[in-house]
């Protein structure tokens, strides 16, 4: 089984955890802009997929594709495109996959220890977006 899906946007990573102190505890939570972006990476999940979570091994493909700047002169927006020149800004790639995989979690896998593969890069396009592909591997 192949599962696809597409979250537009530029890609966000996975911010660093925050701490709150309430009452005497200590409270850990998510930046407000990778809470947002995992909760829309679920929910286009959820559309392609509403079955139980998959239990077999599986493979990995995240492609993050980065808008180019408006004051990028067409000679280097058609090097972008032509992928001669790649997007080395934050995000860092880690960090968007790390946002992705935990937001599958217990929608389309149980647990992100079931991925044996993982291929993930990093580009520019005319739209920016993220496309995620989760494929089943037979044992």
């Amino acid at each position: 089984m192949i599962i696809e899906f597409t979250i537009p946007g530029n890609p966000v990573g996975q911010g660093r955890p925050r701490f709150s102190r309430h009452r005497g505890y200590i409270q850990t939570y998510d930046p407000a802009k990778s809470r947002q972006y995992k909760a829309m990476a679920t929910m286009r999940a959820q559309r392609v997929y509403s079955g139980e979570p998959l239990e077999t091994p599986l493979k990995i493909t995240i492609k993050a594709y980065f808008g180019m700047y408006k004051s990028y002169t067409k000679k280097k927006r058609i090097a972008c495109l032509a992928g001669q020149e790649v997007p080395t800004k934050k995000p860092d790639i880690d960090n968007i996959v790390k946002g992705i995989m935990d937001s599958l979690n217990g929608v389309i896998y149980h647990d992100d220890k079931q991925v044996i593969q993982l291929v993930a890069f990093k580009a520019y396009a005319e739209k920016p977006r993220v496309e995620v592909t989760v494929e089943e591997i037979e044992k």
